[in-house]
């Protein structure tokens, strides 16, 4: 994955807790507003990023009339608001492929066999501490 994707994916994040539940082309306008982020992806690479985050889900549908006036749903995605309570968080549940460097050295293989960043002092991811 490149580097630009991963910084994607991680102000992704950013946004969707910042926005609350959006739609691909409401984060893709949020995300082209977001100092550091320079290309923002297609409709359908963005949909792509953000399913391949376990913390980001689909919460809905909503429907989206398009230049010609068609009518169509699209997926409305947020955070887990049960993992995520606050944005402090948001670093305990990325995926290794979105860590910065330092946090690559810090994570840990969980016994749910995701490896994240835990809390200080836990001995379990943060899917399992509040889920599990």
């Amino acid at each position: 994955m490149s580097a630009t994707n991963s910084r994607i994916r991680r102000a992704i994040l950013d946004v969707l807790w910042e926005h609350g539940a959006m739609t691909k082309e409401e984060v893709a306008n949020a995300l082209a507003n977001k100092k550091g982020i320079k290309h923002i992806p297609s409709p359908h690479s963005l949909s792509a990023l953000l399913t391949k985050s376990h913390s980001v889900i689909i919460i809905g549908k909503k429907d989206v009339h398009n230049i010609v006036g068609v009518k169509t749903k699209h997926a409305i995605y947020d955070l887990d608001r049960e993992i995520v309570l606050e944005k402090d968080d948001i670093q305990y549940v990325r995926e290794p492929s979105t860590m910065t460097p330092k946090e690559k050295m810090v994570a840990q293989k969980c016994e749910c066999g995701r490896t994240r960043i835990f809390p200080l002092g836990a001995t379990e991811c943060l899917s399992c501490q509040r889920i599990g």
